[in-house]
C-alpha cells in the first residue's frame, strides 16, 4: 500500500505519521538516527513540505521524535518501548553535564597550549 493512500479516510499527515512509526518499530529507522530532510520526505510521499511538518509534529507530540531547527528530527524512541523513569534521566543529565565540564576543562587547557605556543613562535602556527 502507497502512503499517502488516498481511500483513507485519516489525513495525509497522520498516514505518514503511522508509516514513520512503522519504520522505527521495524528497525528502518534507529533511535538516535536523524529522519531525511522535509524536502525528501515531501519528494518521498508525493505531498506537500507542510503536510510532512504536521507528520513529524504528531510524532513529536508522541514523544518518538525530536525536531532540532538546525540539525534536523531525530528519532528518539522506539514505539511501544517505556518511559524511563526519573531516576534513569538524572543519571543521563549528570553523565552530560559530567562531559560538559570535561569539556570546558579540555578548551581551557587547549587555549592555554595555543597561548603558550603563540608566545614561543612569535604568533605563527
Amino acid at each position: 500500500m502507497s502512503v499517502p493512500d488516498f481511500s483513507d479516510p485519516r489525513p495525509a499527515y497522520l498516514q505518514i505519521a503511522d508509516d514513520l512509526c512503522r519504520e522505527v518499530r521495524e528497525g528502518h529507522l534507529k533511535v538516535g538516527e536523524r529522519l531525511p530532510a522535509r524536502r525528501q520526505l515531501s519528494e518521498r510521499y508525493g505531498v506537500a513540505i507542510e503536510t510532512i511538518r504536521r507528520a513529524l509534529d504528531e510524532l513529536t507530540r508522541e514523544g518518538l521524535v525530536s525536531a532540532h531547527s538546525t540539525r534536523g528530527t531525530y528519532v528518539i524512541k522506539t514505539p511501544g518501548s517505556p518511559q524511563p523513569s526519573s531516576l534513569e534521566l538524572q543519571q543521563v543529565l549528570d553523565e552530560v553535564r559530567k562531559l560538559a565540564e570535561h569539556v570546558e576543562r579540555l578548551e581551557t587547557r587547549l587555549a592555554d597550549l595555543e597561548a603558550r605556543w603563540r608566545l614561543y613562535t612569535g604568533g605563527t602556527y
